[in-house]
């Protein structure tokens, strides 16, 4: 149990497996669940180290937050598409 743990946080690790955030969404080895997982963490951390930035912390990385939010965007838009096919409003010629 105690090893499960450890293994779901690596998993979650942002900055481990992938270099971009769109990297994650076009990832073919992870579920949509453990992609938006991935990607909520990796937007809390952009958003501590914008507060870092803001707090006049400086040397370090750099925050990215609008690469992340283009990535959930785009997972979401990917997300809706597979759920909700194009609805037939009756005015299509057959």
């Amino acid at each position: 149990m105690h090893d499960q743990v450890h293994a779901g946080k690596a998993t979650l690790s942002s900055t481990g497996r992938f270099k971009r955030p769109m990297d994650v969404v076009e990832a073919t080895d992870v579920t949509v669940s453990e992609k938006l997982s991935i990607l909520r963490a990796w937007e809390t951390d952009e958003r501590a180290l914008l507060r870092a930035e803001d707090e006049g912390m400086v040397g370090g990385e750099h925050a990215h937050l609008h690469r992340v939010r283009e990535a959930l965007a785009r997972l979401q838009s990917l997300r809706l598409g597979r759920i909700e096919p194009p609805r037939q409003t009756g005015w299509e010629n057959p």
